[in-house]
C-alpha cells in the first residue's frame, strides 16, 4: 500500500481544487515559510479523522474552510480526498484502490466516505487501525510530534508502541467491552429493583390464587355432586321410560305383526319357497363379491409396503442433505459473526425498546380496561339496587295474592267433595260390578261364537244339496234371536253400571290439577316468591363483590401508572442508547457468496426430496384410503350375508310355523292392543318426570342437564352417598370465607412479569460474564503482542541510536512492568562521551536524532506504508542531517516518505520535488522533474493539473562522509 494522490478543495489556503500525485520513494515539499506546505500535512491528518482543532492549528473546526482573501470570497465547504493503492490488501477492503474523503460545511455538517460510500468517523479509524497509518499513528511526524514523543510524560509515548504492536483495535474492543459491562451492571441494578417490587405482589397473589383455585375446585365438586344426583334421578326415570318404550315397541311390533299375519294368510307356501330361493341367489352373489374385494385389498396392501420402503429411503437421504445444510449454515454463521457483532447491539437495544413499547402499550390498555371496568361496575351496582327495589315490590304483591288464594283452595276442595257426594266404598263396589259384567259378556260371546260356527256349517251343507227341514230353519232363527237378545241385554246392564261408576268418581279433582287450576296458580305464586328472594340475595351479593372489585381496581390502576412511568423513563433511555448504538453498527458482511450459493443448491435439493417424499405420502394415503373403502365394503357385504342367512332361516321357520300361529292370532292381537294402551300412558308419565328434572336443573344452574348426559354411565356412587358428600362440601364452602376471584389471573400476569425479569437478569449476568471473558482475552492478547513488539523496538532503538550518533546507547524501559497495557515508557539516551540520562536533558538536535532513531526502530518492526516528515530536520546540524539523509534513503527503498524541509541536503535525497507557492493568499503547487546527470529520476506527471512542469537539471551533492559508517538496513525492514 502506498499514497497515490491527494485532492484538496477549500481546505485552509487551498481555495482552488488541487490534485497532488505522489511517487514511490522520497518526495520533498519545498517552499518558503507561510506558503502552505504544512497545510498538506494538516489535510492528510484531517482526512484521516483528526478532530482536535489544536492539532490542525485552528481555533475551531470551521477555520479549516477557506476564509477568503482581499480578492477572493470565502468558501462554504472544505473537501479532501486521499487515494491509496491497496494491491497488497493491507486495508480490509477487497479493492485495488481505496479513496477516503472528508467534507465539512460551514454550517457544521461533516461527511465521510470510503470509495464513494457514506461512512462514519469510526469506520475510517477502524480501517487504518494497526496499519501504522492514522491521525495518532507514526505515519505523520512533525515538530510538535517530536516534542510529544520526547515529552516528560512516559504515558504520552505509548501510542507509537501500541500502533507498532497492532493492539489498537484490541484496546478499542476492550474499552468497548468495558463500557458494555458498565451499562450491563446498571441494567442489572434496574432490573433487580423491578423484581423486588414485583416480588411483593407475587407472594401475596400466590397465596390468594391458591385459595381461589381451591374454592373453584370446591365449587366444581359441589356442582358435580348436584349434577350427579340429578343425573341418577334422570337415569332412573329414563330407564323406566326406555324399558316401557322398548316393551311398547315390542308390543306394537307384535300387534302389527299379528295384523299383518292375518292379512297374509291367503298367501300360499309357494310364495315363501320362491322368496327363500331368491334370498339364496343373493347370498351366492354376495359371497363372490367378498372374495373379489379380499383379492383387491391384498394387492393394495402390497403396494403400500413398497411405497413405505421408498419413503424410508428418501427420509434417510433428506437427513444426510440436512446435515450438509447445517454444516454450510454453520460456516455462513461463522463468516457473519464478526460483521453481526455491532448489529447485534442495535438489535438488542431495538428489542429492549420494543419490549418497553409493548409493556407501555399493555399497561396503558390495562389502565384503560381497569378504569372502564370500574365505571361499568358502578353502573351495574346502580342497576342492581334498582332491581332489588322492583323485586321486593313484586314479591310483596305476589305474597298478597298467595294469601288470598290459599283460603280459596280449602273452600273449593270442601265444596267439591260435598257436591260430588264422594264415597270410596261406593266407587270400589261399582267398579267390581262393572268388571264382573264385562267378564260375563265375554263368556257369552265365546259360547255364541260356537253356535254361529255350527250355523255356518249347516248353511254350507244346505248349499251343497242337503236342504234344511222347517224345524232346523226355525231352530236357527230362534238361536240367532236369543244370541243377539242376550248380548243387547248385557250391553244395557254394562252401560248402567258404567254410569254409576262415573257418578261415584269426583271429577272436580281434574279441575283442581289442570294447568289453569287453582293448585297450579298456587305453585306459580310460590315459585315467583322464591325466585324474587333468590334474585334479591344474588343482587346484593353482586353489589358487595363489585364494590370490592372496584377497590382492588383502584389500587391496581395506581400500581400500573407507577410502573408505566418507570417504563416510559426506561424507554427514553433505551432509545438514546439505541441511537448511539446505531451509529456504531455499519459493518458489511462479506465473503459468503460461495457458501450461500452452495446453501441455495442444498436447499433446492432438499426441496426436491421433500416434494418426492410428499408425493409418496400422498400415494400411500390414497392407497390406504382405497384399502379402507374396500374394508368398509367387505364389512357391508358381511352384514348383508348375515342378514340374508337370518332372513332365510326366519322365512323357513315362518313357513313351518305359519299354520300353528293362525289359531292364536286373534287372541294375541286383542291382548297386544290392551298392553300398548297401558304402556303408552306409563311412558307419558315418565316423560313428564324427566322434563321436570331437566327444568329444575336449568333454573338452578342456568345450564342444560343434557350437556352432561355422558356422565350418567360414569357414576358408580349411590345417590345417598352423593347427597352426604354434597352436604360436607357446602359446609366446607361456607368455612372458606372471603375469596379474591381474580387472584389466579392476576397471579399469572405477575408471574409472567416476574419470570421475564428473572430471565432478563440471567441473560444480563451471562452477557456480563461473556464480555468480561472477551475483555480478559483481549487484554491478555494485547499484553503479549505489546511485549513482543516492545522487545523488538527496544533492541532496534539501541542499534539505530548507535548508528545515528556513531556510538553511545539508547534504552527503553517500562515504568510499570506489572501493568504493561497502561504503563508509561521511559527513554534514556547516552550519546558518545556522555553519561546516561533522561532525554528531557538532551539538546534539541539530540532529541530530534533520538526521535528519528525511535521512528526508524519502529519501522523495522512494523513500517508504515507512507510517512510525512514535517521539518523534523530543522534542529539538526550538518553532520546529523547527513546521517538522517543516509538513513532516509535506505528506508525510502521500502516505504514512501513525503518530507517537508528547508534543508538542501534533505532535498537532495528526494527522487521527486514538489514546489509549493502562494499567490494572493492561495496555495499553488509546482511539480519538478529532476534529472541527475543523464538519468531522469522519476516521472511525476500530473502532480497538479493546473501547474506547469519545470524541468530542473540537478547536480547531487557529495555523499556523506565515510566516518558515519552506516551499514545498509533497508533489507532488515519487515
Amino acid at each position: 500500500m502506498f499514497l497515490k494522490s491527494l485532492d484538496i478543495f477549500g481546505f485552509k489556503s487551498f481555495a482552488d481544487k488541487t490534485r497532488i500525485e505522489f511517487a514511490d520513494g522520497i518526495t520533498a515539499l519545498l517552499g518558503p515559510n507561510g506558503c502552505g506546505k504544512s497545510n498538506v500535512v494538516d489535510a492528510i491528518k484531517w482526512v484521516l479523522g483528526e478532530q482536535k482543532t489544536g492539532a490542525l492549528r485552528a481555533d475551531k473546526m470551521e477555520d479549516v474552510i477557506f476564509n477568503g482573501t482581499e480578492s477572493r470570497k470565502a468558501l462554504s465547504v472544505a473537501e479532501v480526498t486521499l487515494t491509496l493503492a491497496n494491491e497488497t490488501g493491507l486495508l480490509p477492503i477487497d479493492m485495488p484502490e481505496v479513496q477516503i474523503r472528508r467534507r465539512l460545511y460551514r454550517s457544521g455538517e461533516s461527511e465521510y466516505s470510503i470509495n464513494s460510500q457514506e461512512k462514519k468517523l469510526k469506520d475510517v479509524r477502524e480501517l487504518f487501525m494497526d496499519t501504522g497509518v492514522g491521525k495518532a499513528a507514526y505515519s505523520v511526524m512533525e515538530q510538535g510530534k517530536i516534542d510529544q514523543v520526547l515529552s516528560s510524560k512516559p504515558e504520552d509515548r505509548r501510542y507509537l508502541f501500541e500502533e507498532a504492536a497492532g493492539i489498537t483495535s484490541y484496546k478499542a474492543k476492550t474499552r468497548e467491552a468495558e463500557l458494555k459491562i458498565a451499562r450491563t451492571e446498571e441494567n442489572i441494578k434496574q432490573v433487580e429493583a423491578l423484581i423486588k417490587e414485583i416480588k411483593r405482589n407475587y407472594d401475596t397473589l400466590e397465596v390468594q390464587a391458591a385459595k381461589t383455585i381451591r374454592y373453584r375446585a370446591l365449587k366444581d365438586e359441589i356442582f358435580g355432586l348436584e349434577r350427579d344426583i340429578q343425573l341418577l334421578r334422570l337415569k332412573q326415570f329414563r330407564d323406566e321410560r326406555d324399558a316401557r318404550g322398548e316393551t311398547l315397541k315390542n308390543r306394537i311390533t307384535e300387534r302389527d305383526g299379528l295384523q299383518k299375519e292375518l292379512e297374509e294368510t291367503s298367501k300360499t307356501l309357494d310364495d315363501f319357497v320362491d322368496e327363500v330361493a331368491a334370498l339364496q341367489n343373493q347370498l351366492s352373489a354376495c359371497q363372490l363379491e367378498g372374495l373379489s374385494l379380499q383379492k383387491d385389498k391384498t394387492n393394495k396392501e402390497n403396494e403400500v409396503g413398497l411405497l413405505t420402503e421408498q419413503r424410508t429411503q428418501i427420509s434417510g437421504q433428506i437427513a444426510l442433505i440436512e446435515s450438509r445444510l447445517q454444516s454450510i449454515t454453520l460456516k455462513i454463521e461463522e463468516l457473519n459473526e464478526d460483521a453481526d457483532e455491532q448489529d447485534g447491539v442495535v438489535r438488542d437495544l431495538q428489542k429492549k425498546v420494543q419490549s418497553y413499547e409493548e409493556n407501555i402499550t399493555s399497561f396503558t390498555e390495562q389502565i384503560n380496561v381497569a378504569a372502564s371496568k370500574s365505571t361499568e361496575n358502578d353502573e351495574t351496582i346502580k342497576d342492581c339496587e334498582a332491581d332489588i327495589v322492583n323485586l321486593e315490590t313484586k314479591r310483596g304483591e305476589t305474597e298478597t295474592k298467595l294469601e288470598s288464594i290459599t283460603d280459596d283452595i280449602v273452600a273449593a276442595l270442601d265444596a267439591g267433595l260435598k257436591n260430588a257426594g264422594y264415597s270410596a266404598g261406593e266407587r270400589v263396589k261399582n267398579q267390581e260390578s262393572l268388571e264382573e259384567a264385562l267378564k260375563k259378556l265375554e263368556t257369552l260371546l265365546k259360547g255364541r261364537e260356537v253356535l254361529l260356527r255350527d250355523l255356518v256349517d249347516a248353511a254350507d251343507r244346505a248349499a251343497s244339496g242337503n236342504p234344511l227341514n222347517p224345524n232346523q230353519t226355525k231352530q236357527i232363527a230362534q238361536t240367532l234371536a236369543e244370541a243377539f237378545g242376550e248380548s243387547a241385554a248385557f250391553v244395557r246392564d254394562i252401560n248402567t253400571l258404567f254410569a254409576a261408576y262415573k257418578a261415584s268418581t269426583p271429577t272436580f279433582i281434574d279441575e283442581f290439577l289442570a294447568p289453569e287450576g287453582i293448585i297450579t296458580q298456587k305453585r306459580s305464586f310460590d315459585a315467583e316468591i322464591r325466585s324474587c328472594k333468590e334474585q334479591v340475595a344474588a343482587k346484593r351479593q353482586q353489589i358487595i363483590e363489585l364494590r370490592g372489585e372496584n377497590e382492588k381496581i383502584s389500587i391496581k390502576i395506581d400500581e400500573y401508572k407507577a410502573t408505566l412511568h418507570d417504563l416510559q423513563m426506561n424507554r427514553t433511555r433505551m432509545i438514546a442508547e439505541k441511537a448511539a448504538a446505531e451509529d456504531k453498527a455499519r459493518l458489511i458482511r462479506r465473503q459468503i457468496a460461495e457458501q450461500e450459493a452452495q446453501l441455495k443448491a442444498v436447499q433446492d435439493e432438499i426441496f426436491a426430496q421433500n416434494k418426492r417424499f410428499s408425493e409418496i405420502n400422498e400415494r400411500i394415503e390414497d392407497t390406504e384410503s382405497e384399502i379402507a373403502d374396500i374394508t368398509k365394503r367387505g364389512q357391508e357385504i358381511l352384514v348383508k350375508l348375515d342378514k340374508l342367512e337370518k332372513d332365510i332361516t326366519k322365512r323357513n321357520s315362518e313357513v313351518s310355523g305359519k299354520q300353528a300361529k293362525q289359531i292364536k292370532q286373534k287372541e294375541s292381537l286383542d291382548k297386544a292392543r290392551f298392553l300398548v294402551e297401558k304402556l303408552t300412558l306409563e311412558i307419558a308419565q315418565s316423560e313428564n318426570e324427566i322434563n321436570n328434572i331437566q327444568e329444575n336443573f336449568r333454573e338452578t344452574h342456568s345450564r342444560d342437564l343434557l350437556e352432561f348426559e355422558e356422565r350418567i354411565y360414569q357414576i358408580t356412587i349411590p345417590q345417598a352417598a352423593l347427597r352426604e358428600d354434597l352436604a360436607k362440601q357446602k359446609a366446607a364452602e361456607r368455612e372458606m370465607g372471603q375469596i379474591n376471584y381474580m387472584a389466579p389471573e392476576e397471579f399469572k400476569e405477575v408471574k409472567t412479569r416476574y419470570d421475564f425479569m428473572s430471565k432478563q437478569i440471567e441473560d444480563l449476568e451471562k452477557a456480563k460474564s461473556d464480555m468480561e471473558e472477551v475483555a480478559a482475552i483481549s487484554r491478555q492478547k494485547s499484553s503479549d503482542m505489546f511485549m513482543s513488539s516492545f522487545a523488538k523496538i527496544k533492541k532496534n532503538f539501541h542499534n539505530m541510536f548507535r548508528r545515528l550518533f556513531g556510538g553511545g546507547q539508547g534504552i527503553l524501559r517500562l515504568v510499570d512492568a506489572e501493568n504493561v497495557l497502561e504503563s508509561g515508557i521511559e527513554i534514556f539516551a547516552q550519546p558518545p562521551r556522555k553519561k546516561l540520562e533522561n532525554i528531557s536533558l538532551l539538546s534539541g538536535g539530540e532529541k530530534t536524532m533520538t526521535a528519528v532513531a525511535l521512528l526508524f526502530a519502529t519501522y523495522l518492526v512494523k513500517p508504515s506504508p507512507f510517512c510525512f516528515l514535517d521539518e523534523i530536520d530543522a534542529a539538526l546540524d550538518a553532520d546529523n542531517v547527513s546521517r538522517f539523509v543516509a538513513m532516509l534513503r535506505e528506508f525510502g527503498k521500502k516505504s514512501q516518505f513525503i518530507v517537508i524541509t528547508h534543508n538542501t541536503k534533505t532535498s537532495t535525497s528526494a527522487s521527486t520535488l514538489l514546489g509549493v507557492t502562494m499567490e494572493n493568499g492561495v496555495t499553488k503547487t509546482v511539480a519538478l522533474k529532476i534529472r541527475r546527470g543523464n538519468n531522469e529520476m522519476g516521472e511525476n506527471e500530473g502532480l497538479d493539473m493546473d501547474a506547469e512542469y519545470i524541468d530542473v537539471d540537478f547536480v547531487e551533492e557529495e555523499a556523506p562522509p565515510d566516518d558515519i559508517n552506516l551499514p545498509p538496513i533497508a533489507d532488515n525492514i519487515k
